[in-house]
């Protein structure tokens, strides 16, 4: 079983699909994940210590594109994770599931199969993927809704489960353009050239003429990072 650190017990919001799963992958876990600060009082919603909670910065929207988060196991139970902020601004665009290398869910599947023709990958473009003809400059359209799955893992191990996933090998790739890049960072300063997952979303709803969104996740993405050094204690008060 996980470390179950203290948590305040009353939620601020509904449970989305990542707080599902986290719950499920809590369950049958065989081995405990003890993250930093495992011991302090945390809000069960937006997972920070209890006096950096945000969850008053919350606001739902709704996406023009549907998102498919693959976590890795190792992933889904940490405070830092940004993908999760993806299901809490749109949570009914949004579906999450454990990544698994030969044996994906069912569900998972299922889902991928409803959008057969318009499922894509985010993630950069690589040889492999360009030697079997599986990147794409430009999705042939972004206003027809389409699939988008995000590999949400340490840039190592996603390229691992791009890999390693014969079943993911029919389904295109997708980078975010370096214009695009550029105009991230100059609307978004203080930024080197590493993004976080919920930042590459913005810039893909960006591309998607979905500014409004793309704006609203940036901005949370900038809460959630200024909690989060505040809730470890690195800041006495966010920004």
């Amino acid at each position: 079983m996980t470390n179950t650190p203290a948590s305040i017990s009353t939620r601020k919001h509904q449970p989305h699909c990542v707080d599902k799963l986290r719950e499920v992958a809590k369950q049958n876990s065989q081995r405990a994940f003890i993250a930093r600060g495992a011991n302090a009082e945390r809000c069960p919603c937006c997972l920070m210590a209890s006096f950096a909670c945000f969850c008053d910065q919350r606001t739902l929207q709704t996406s023009p594109v549907n998102f498919t988060l693959l976590f890795h196991y190792t992933e889904i139970h940490k405070p830092t994770n940004s993908g999760r902020l993806i299901a809490d601004l749109f949570p009914e665009q949004t579906k999450a599931f454990i990544w698994s290398r030969t044996t994906p869910d069912d569900e998972l599947l299922n889902h991928l199969d409803n959008f057969k023709g318009r499922n894509i990958i985010l993630f950069p473009d690589t040889e492999k993927r360009i030697e079997l003809n599986k990147d794409l400059e430009r999705p042939s359209s972004l206003e027809t809704p389409i699939n988008v799955i995000i590999l949400d893992a340490t840039w190592r191990l996603a390229s691992k489960m791009l890999h390693q996933s014969r079943w993911l090998d029919d389904i295109p790739t997708f980078a975010i353009s370096d214009d695009a890049q550029r105009s991230f960072k100059v609307r978004h300063a203080k930024h080197d050239n590493q993004f976080a997952t919920a930042e590459v979303v913005a810039m893909l709803l960006a591309q998607a003429n979905a500014e409004t969104q793309s704006a609203a996740l940036a901005n949370y993405y900038r809460v959630f990072n200024d909690h989060s050094m505040w809730s470890r204690k690195r800041r006495d008060t966010p920004t």
